[in-house]
Formats: C-alpha cells, sequence, structure tokens
C-alpha cells in the first residue's frame, strides 16, 4: 500500500468499533478523517486535531438513514479538506426483534403488528446511501494520485454467508452489501473506481470462547489493505479470529442459469440507456417478466 498522507476518507459509524479505529490509523498515516454517526464524534475530533497541531478531522452527528443528512456531511468534508478518496460505508446494529416472539398460545391475544425494519434500514439503506454518495462523487471528480477517482469499503459480517436462527434482519442486511458490493465492483470497472467490503466476525471486549475473539487491529489492517494505489475491487474479505481470508462467489448452478441472467442484463441496460436519453421527456417503461421473457410496453 502507497502512503496515504494527505487523502481524505470518509467514515461512518465512526464514533465506536472498526469505524473509531479506523479513523485513529488512519490520521496517525497523515490521512485526514470526516467522522460521522449517529452519536457525537467531536470529543474525538478535538483529540485528534490537538495532536497534530491542525485540523485533521471532523464530525458531523448524521442518523445515515437519511441520505439529506450524509450528503451534508459530505459537503462538509469537501469544504474542510477538498476531495475525498475514500468512502467507508460502515455504520451498523445489532439486531433489532422484527416480530414478537412466537407464541401459538398467545398469538390470538395480540395485534398483528407492523415489523421492526430498524436493522435493514441502518445496516442496508444507510450503507446504500454512503455508496450511492461516494460513487456519484467519484464521477464528478479526476484520478488523485493513486490513479483513482476514489474507493469505496462496505462493512459487511460473516453473517453475510451464514444464516442467523437470531438475527434474521441481520443476516438479510449483510448478505445484501455483500452482493450489491460484486455487483457495483463489475459496474465500475475499467472506471478507475474500486468497491470492496471487509466482513468481519467477533472483535473487541465480548464474552465468547478465545478461539473466536480477533484483535480489532486486525480488521483495520485489512481496511487498509485496500487503499492506496491497491487495484483490488469486489473482494469480500472475511476474518474470524486471527484467521483472513477471501470468501469466494457462489456459483452453484451459475451455468444452469446463465442463458436467463445475460437476457435479463442485456435486456435492462438497453432500456436503462433508453431511459437515460429520454428521462427528460418523462417516458415511462412498464416491465414485465413472464415465462416468455422479459416483456417492455
Amino acid at each position: 500500500m502507497s502512503s496515504l498522507q494527505g487523502d481524505t476518507a470518509f467514515i461512518t459509524g465512526a464514533a465506536s468499533g472498526f469505524g473509531l479505529a479506523l479513523a485513529k490509523e488512519l490520521v496517525s498515516k497523515g490521512a485526514r478523517v470526516i467522522m460521522v454517526d449517529i452519536n457525537d464524534c467531536s470529543g474525538v475530533t478535538s483529540e485528534l486535531n490537538t495532536k497534530a497541531g491542525e485540523i485533521v478531522a471532523i464530525a458531523k452527528k448524521v442518523d445515515t438513514t437519511s441520505w439529506e443528512a450524509q450528503l451534508a456531511a459530505y459537503e462538509a468534508g469537501k469544504e474542510a479538506f477538498g476531495r475525498v478518496d475514500y468512502f467507508f460505508a460502515n455504520a451498523g446494529i445489532a439486531e433489532h426483534p422484527w416480530l414478537p416472539t412466537f407464541n401459538v398460545s398467545t398469538a390470538t391475544e395480540r395485534p398483528i403488528t407492523k415489523p421492526n425494519t430498524r436493522t435493514l434500514d441502518v445496516n442496508l439503506t444507510g450503507q446504500l446511501y454512503t455508496a450511492a454518495l461516494a460513487l456519484q462523487v467519484f464521477e464528478r471528480q479526476g484520478l488523485n494520485r493513486h490513479g483513482f477517482r476514489g474507493k469505496l469499503v462496505m462493512t459487511a459480517s460473516v453473517y453475510s454467508f451464514f444464516p442467523s436462527i437470531v438475527m434474521p434482519m441481520y443476516a438479510a442486511s449483510k448478505a445484501a452489501v455483500v452482493h450489491f458490493m460484486r455487483t457495483a465492483a463489475s459496474m465500475y470497472a475499467g472506471k478507475d473506481v474500486t468497491v470492496n467490503c471487509i466482513a468481519p466476525s467477533i472483535f473487541g471486549e465480548l464474552v465468547f470462547a478465545e478461539r473466536d475473539l480477533g484483535p480489532i487491529e486486525l480488521v483495520v489492517e485489512q481496511f487498509l489493505s485496500l487503499l492506496g494505489d491497491n487495484k483490488d475491487t469486489g473482494r469480500a474479505i472475511v476474518i474470524s479470529g486471527t484467521e483472513v481470508w477471501d470468501q469466494p462467489k457462489d456459483t452453484y448452478k451459475y451455468e444452469l442459469c446463465k442463458s436467463a441472467i445475460d437476457t435479463v442484463e442485456s435486456t435492462l441496460a438497453e432500456l436503462f440507456r433508453v431511459n437515460v436519453i429520454y428521462n427528460r421527456k418523462t417516458v415511462c417503461f412498464n416491465i414485465t417478466f413472464e415465462a416468455s421473457g422479459v416483456g417492455v410496453h
């Protein structure tokens, strides 16, 4: 990895955990950071700035499920530091029970309630907002000294690949992050943009078997490995304990589905291009998927 001196990073979920550790490590390497979190980061940024003797970090209190709030945080960072080289879509929360506990004996006594999707809102929608912000920013800025418009790194989890009987919304959100990352990496290939994700297991001061607990520094090391002049894209780097590996794509029965996938992809790619051209005329296409193929009318 090349020097990060003078580079700038936008980090969500920066008040604690991976985000906080990453922000501190980036500053120690000469980078500037925009620390974004629903909790206050100003105490940390004050310490970092005092130690550096200059402004190297700014804090923005943001609920990442708000597009407008994330955009405003970016604008503040741009005003303070100029271009942003790295976006870390890192903010996330643990499972919020989305349905009442399954209990046949009391079910008829309870109303049917709206599910709590807060976990999905933060872990998926919030990260997609960060990704959308990053990709549009990269489109508008030239190459940096590393030869890139920018780099997006998302935070997934080992639950991206394995189901959970107690955290269905969390597992679903993290699986979606990996799938989006791999799709975006393909979409932006050759555009001087990289998209990757880090998928950690259990880290920090938690009560688990020692073999399962890993040092947070190891996770930060994986984040940093993707920066600078690293050309890797589409990687899902998993960390569990002290083991690190790239999780391969699931290609089971892919060849069987490939023809149908290619047909849909090529048809929609052409449709989206037409939509872009005629968007100002508010041309609307109604797309239907039928057994015979993709219908557009």
